[in-house]
């Protein structure tokens, strides 16, 4: 699913946002998840407010995001411009050079006769 550097780059270029807006506002990144998550199966969860503990860890662990996220962008983009090359770049054969290779991977025959 995330073999295309597209694909790579948008998910980590939304990972790296929700990784900001974790860092710089870890409430209301804890807000919107306990929205997104506790919401659709639990009644009053509007009412719940997140420890200080929890805020800490959602602002540490948005720093990771988004540090990560940059890091999956770069590599994806760095891996993009590799295909990209690859795809232009022609291949060129020397096909005496190939039928040597075959020659040395094929086994040496002996006849036990002689």
């Amino acid at each position: 699913m995330l073999g295309s550097p597209k694909i790579r780059k948008a998910v980590s270029a939304a990972t790296a946002a929700y990784g900001l807006v974790s860092l710089l506002f870890p409430r209301k990144a804890a807000k919107l998840t306990q929205r997104v998550v506790l919401a659709p199966t639990f009644e009053n969860t509007a009412e719940l407010e997140p420890r200080d503990w929890y805020v800490e860890s959602a602002r540490a662990s948005g720093l990771g995001m988004l540090v990560g996220g940059l890091f999956g962008y770069i590599l994806a983009d760095r891996a993009g411009d590799k295909a990209a090359a690859a795809k232009d770049e022609p291949v060129e054969l020397d096909v005496d050079e190939v039928a040597e290779e075959e020659a040395e991977d094929e086994p040496e025959t002996i006849d036990i006769d002689d």
